[in-house]
């Protein structure tokens, strides 16, 4: 049966825009370059199938990056449901909802252009299917890691999250495209530190509480994880002041958690988290003004209170067994809704 993707055109496309509002307001800004490995000599074939070949690959994400830029020229949000789904599709819609209020939407750490460098395919049969591919650096100077998803054969690939390389990062290396990667289940943690899904319910908890999460010590050191301690403190520290509160979790998304092994035998993870924060002026207090982003996504310029849910996707590299801390590789997060009063 031919499946939708492979009618896709060959040809390159850039992207047109950015989604998102900076991380003090609701999202992340991150700077400099990311290291690119390799591709690995091909690894002896498995008789599990990959996903899609390669070249096919390569016209599916054209196909996702023509899409976003049709979205774009029409300025149409309903346009980016045929090629983007899940946090993406989230987040690039609350772009369109910010711009429409003629506010700008500032960088999330997503991906600027969707031109593919080398893709993770994954030897995998039944649905539902995901594929990655690294796309070269655009205007932020970073490559991106870019998760497809299908639910069916019936239905094509969607983009599912654009988060960018951090700084100085490096991907593991992982078997070369034409033989494939192996799928790592969410609770299998044969050989690994823990299991993908711990993995991300870890962070999650480390986020939230900072440095008295009892998981703390098994991550390594981040930008994002930076970013996020910094502009919590500086907005509780500056509500305190006032006699207000700021209240903040960090959950992963069910079923978001997708991971493939790596060739050291460790596990490259991928999970959407959802960050609601809550800012709460004091009693009897004067509204305050918000951010023009937020502004715009809760439909007014005051308030006395604010609930902000953001989305994040998040990338790891978790070590085999005693490897070492988990590190984080890449993030894209921003602002989705805003509930104010």
């Amino acid at each position: 049966m031919t499946r939708p993707d492979d009618l896709a055109g060959a040809g390159r496309r850039r992207t047109g825009w950015r989604a998102g509002a900076g991380l003090a307001a609701g999202a992340v800004l991150l700077a400099g370059c990311a290291a690119v490995p390799p591709v690995p000599a091909p690894a002896t074939p498995s008789a599990t199938p990959v996903v899609v070949e390669p070249a096919q690959a390569a016209r599916i994400v054209t196909a996702a990056s023509d899409a976003l830029r049709a979205a774009d020229t029409a300025g149409d949000p309903a346009l980016l449901a045929q090629r983007v789904t899940g946090p993406e599709k989230d987040l690039r819609t609350a772009a369109f909802a910010v711009r429409a209020k003629g506010a700008q939407p500032a960088g999330t750490g997503a991906a600027d252009e969707l031109d593919p460098l080398t893709s993770m395919l994954p030897r995998q049969e039944g649905w539902p299917r995901f594929f990655l591919t690294v796309t070269d650096p655009g205007a932020d100077e970073k490559p991106s890691l870019v998760v497809l998803r299908s639910d069916s054969a019936r239905e094509p690939y969607r983009i599912w999250g654009t988060p960018s390389l951090l700084p100085g990062v490096s991907l593991p290396a992982v078997d070369a495209p034409s033989a494939g990667v192996e799928v790592v289940a969410p609770d299998e943690d044969t050989n690994l530190v823990a299991a993908p899904q711990a993995v991300a319910d870890r962070y999650a908890d480390v986020l939230t509480k900072g440095g008295a999460s009892g998981f703390a010590a098994q991550f390594a050191d981040d930008p994002y994880r930076s970013e996020v301690t910094a502009s919590v403190a500086a907005q509780t520290a500056a509500l305190s002041a006032s006699g207000g509160t700021l209240t903040q979790q960090h959950t992963v998304q069910p079923g978001s958690v997708i991971a493939v092994r790596t060739r050291d035998g460790g596990a490259l993870v991928v999970a959407a988290l959802r960050w609601e924060s809550t800012s709460t002026g004091p009693a009897g207090g004067r509204s305050g003004t918000l951010d023009p982003v937020l502004a715009a996504l809760a439909g007014r310029e005051r308030a006395t209170s604010a609930t902000v849910v953001r989305e994040e996707v998040l990338a790891f590299a978790v070590p085999p067994t005693d490897g070492g801390p988990v590190r984080v590789l890449a993030a894209e997060s921003g602002p989705v809704s805003v509930t104010a009063a």
